[in-house]
């Protein structure tokens, strides 16, 4: 695991499906998704003679394969390693956070109230002054994590605070929110909304 040692431990998400889709499946739905998706865009120009009916289907084309995307990506590259003197938080964008064993104090369990839904689970790392180190999904299996890191697990995700509590009882907590499908699908939505603005304001102009 480049300058950081060899691996001790490694933990992946304890779910094999988000949204009932499995990685296999995600992939499949992704590529097949946007080949329909396609055909659909270039079959509904030829039958009505608009551009409108096929750019409301390629938005909405769009927002599934964002979803499912990230779901694919997500299963595919979310991991935990640990090695000898740190430990390795991989994302769904491949994105590695590294944190010295040494750092690490204990693992707490708690829940995360959004904006509307029920609560998400959570697991904060925290030093031995409780700032936050870093904050986990509760798809992974925190009391093993814990086990290997020889550090105390307490908490329960019972314990339902908002972001705005968490942050104050354990600084820096806000920084490291817990990725989930709602909220990806959240960014996913306006993503959307920014590219049919700007496919109109490109149509409005060859129109011209």
């Amino acid at each position: 695991m480049g300058d950081y040692g060899s691996v001790v431990a490694s933990f992946r998400p304890t779910v094999t499906t988000v949204l009932g889709l499995d990685r296999e499946r995600a992939r499949r739905a992704l590529l097949i998704g946007v080949q329909i998706a396609l055909l659909l865009v270039v079959l509904t120009r030829l039958v009505t003679s608009s551009w409108a009916l096929p750019m409301a289907l390629l938005l909405i084309a769009i927002l599934g394969a964002a979803l499912v995307g990230w779901i694919w990506l997500y299963l595919a590259n979310s991991s935990i390693a640990l090695t000898a003197s740190h430990l390795l938080i991989t994302d769904w964008r491949r994105s590695t956070t590294v944190i010295a064993r040494d750092d690490i104090s204990r693992l707490v369990r708690l829940g995360v109230r959004p904006f509307e839904g029920p609560p998400r689970q959570a697991v904060i790392g925290l030093d031995a002054e409780d700032r936050s180190l870093f904050t986990l999904g509760g798809a992974y299996d925190a009391a093993a994590i814990a086990g290997s890191l020889s550090v105390p697990l307490r908490g329960s995700h019972e314990d339902v605070l908002t972001l705005g509590e968490i942050n104050r009882r354990y600084p820096g907590a806000a920084r490291s929110p817990v990725a989930d499908p709602q909220r990806v699908l959240v960014f996913s939505a306006v993503g959307t909304l920014v590219i049919g603005v700007i496919a109109y304001i490109v149509w409005t102009a060859l129109r011209s």
